[in-house]
């Protein structure tokens, strides 16, 4: 065991109020730092080699806690397949909370690291993702209210 991971897990812990479970250290073990961009699958692979009581549910929450608490990103809409008629080079910003795509323009100096410009690539995106306009609006418009829209 990596002692300073392990402290800087507990340390995590404590500041959400979360408890230092098993399940919750090895998953944090295994991704933290981790640059495959694993699967909820892959993590649970993983934990169950040595925890096999633990089920595909408690790693996807767990996941998620983390990326609620910026510990991860969660890269939403990769498996989902989505077409676009819009064949230009642009960017996708989409809704963490409905879902929508909206497109935008991309920089003028966009462009692709040399070290990877081996002539097969086929196509570029920039995704960005957060809440949209409406939603917002919904949002802002609940706590002027004092009700809870969205989240």
């Amino acid at each position: 065991m990596n002692k300073s991971l392990h402290d800087e897990f507990v340390a995590v812990c404590r500041r959400r109020h979360w408890k230092c479970t098993e399940p919750r250290w090895m998953v944090y073990e295994f991704v933290r730092g981790n640059r495959s961009h694993p699967t909820v699958d892959a993590v649970w692979f993983h934990v169950r080699a040595v925890r096999s009581s633990t089920t595909r549910e408690s790693i996807y929450r767990i996941l998620n806690e983390f990326s609620e608490a910026g510990i991860l990103n969660r890269l939403d809409h990769i498996m989902l397949a989505r077409y676009d008629s819009e064949i230009r080079p642009h960017g996708h910003f989409i809704c963490r909370e409905c879902g929508n795509i909206i497109d935008f323009p991309l920089p003028k100096r966009t462009g692709v690291p040399k070290e990877l410009d081996n002539g097969t690539l086929r196509g570029m995106e920039i995704r960005v993702s957060g809440i949209c306009p409406e939603c917002l609006a919904k949002v802002r418009q609940g706590i002027q209210d004092g009700s809870e829209v969205v989240g």
